[in-house]
């Protein structure tokens, strides 16, 4: 398979994932009762848990792809950034393809340690319910 075709095949597969997890999380949040009331409730045979971990798994696939799909477009994105700071600056920029790598591997890094920092504080942060006094 040629590149572009490779790159194509991973744009429609982004494009697949997206409208399976649009469509899912809209069947969760849309179709049934919230969560406490939807008990006994069934799509096709789902309750509403197995649509809910169905709508996670498809933002982990549409997560996925386009962690790919920047990967691919990767050297694009930087010269895009490179070429638009050295016209802002005046000055000649040349980024190597391993710095280049470097700044997209410490980019998720701290994306991702953001993600779970906020998450450990929501953790913290969660307040369980109170149980009725007898």
């Amino acid at each position: 398979m040629t590149r572009p075709g490779f790159h194509f095949l991973v744009d429609v597969l982004l494009l697949i994932a997206f409208v399976v997890h649009l469509w899912t999380a809209a069947l969760v949040q849309f179709i049934f009762p919230k969560s406490t009331d939807a008990t006994g409730w069934s799509v096709w045979g789902m309750d509403y848990d197995r649509w809910a971990t169905a709508s996670f798994v498809s933002l982990m696939v549409f997560t996925l792809l386009t962690l790919l799909h920047l990967i691919l477009q990767w050297r694009w994105i930087c010269n895009f950034i490179v070429s638009r700071w050295a016209k802002r600056t005046g000055n000649k920029i040349e980024l190597h393809d391993g710095i280049k790598t470097i700044y997209g591997v410490g980019t998720l890094i701290v994306i991702l340690s953001v993600l779970g920092l906020t998450l450990a504080v929501a953790e913290i942060q969660a307040v369980a319910p109170r149980s009725p006094m007898p």
